[in-house]
């Protein structure tokens, strides 16, 4: 498997759950039996299996093991914030299509005025990347980020054309560490309205996100605009 083995563990056993393999209450194999089956350390299926919690899918309790929670009516559709995975985690769900549709591919110069919006530094070298999403057939957010070149290095339209992060993950000599995500709405403008399939909406919720590396440098900073009444944000919390 790949740099980042513990996500792939967690999507097939994220997979299996949605399939029935574990039905609603059942527990998971133990931690020993995960190791022995995927060939990796106990660190690793800890982080598999604290995704999962996160996610809301499974629950561990002290002494008796990892449940797999009775599935809700919210677990259809929704995006975590500070879900590093974007897009290439909802499309994991068996009934959502989605596909990505680049806007703008820049590198310039952050700006004076830029750096009144972003967190990076004037006179810095960056990406401007603008994607648009389509989740079954409409136009349902578009982010605009900004990556650090002197982190990312150079990349070309491909790379910004599919996915930042499984480029990350198989080229580049840092890992994703940490995010802060600040959430609103916001009314809506003329570049909401060509790029989002708005309707009546007047307004657009918006995702600000900033991402560091596993050092603590500031990587990204994105905007993510979405429909309002289209989407939900889901936060699970453990007792």
């Amino acid at each position: 498997m790949a740099a980042n083995k513990f996500f792939d563990i967690y999507t097939q056993l994220k997979d299996e759950v949605r399939e029935g393999i574990y039905n609603d209450t059942m527990l998971l194999p133990t931690e020993l039996e995960l190791v022995e089956r995927f060939k990796t350390s106990r660190n690793t299926i800890r982080r598999a299996i604290a995704e999962l919690n996160n996610e809301g899918l499974v629950h561990s309790v002290k002494g008796r093991g990892v449940v797999v929670l009775e599935t809700s009516k919210v677990d259809k559709v929704f995006f975590r914030t500070g879900n590093f995975h974007g897009l290439k985690e909802l499309s994991s769900y068996n009934e959502i299509s989605t596909s990505s549709k680049l806007i703008d591919f820049t590198e310039l110069t952050v700006s004076e005025a830029l750096a009144e919006l972003i967190s990076f530094h004037a006179g810095e070298r960056i990406y401007k990347i603008e994607r648009l999403r389509v989740i079954n057939g409409k136009k349902m957010m578009y982010d605009t980020s900004y990556f650090k070149k002197s982190i990312l290095g150079p990349i070309d339209k491909k790379v910004a054309t599919g996915s930042i992060y499984a480029y990350i993950d198989t080229h580049a000599d840092f890992k994703i560490a940490a995010s802060k995500s600040i959430m609103k709405v916001v009314s809506a403008n003329a570049h909401d309205f060509t790029n989002l399939d708005l309707g009546e909406n007047n307004c657009v919720g918006e995702i600000e996100n900033i991402t560091y590396t596993d050092n603590g440098r500031l990587f990204e900073h994105t905007f993510i605009r979405y429909i309002p009444n289209e989407y939900v944000m889901v936060s699970f919390a453990q007792h």
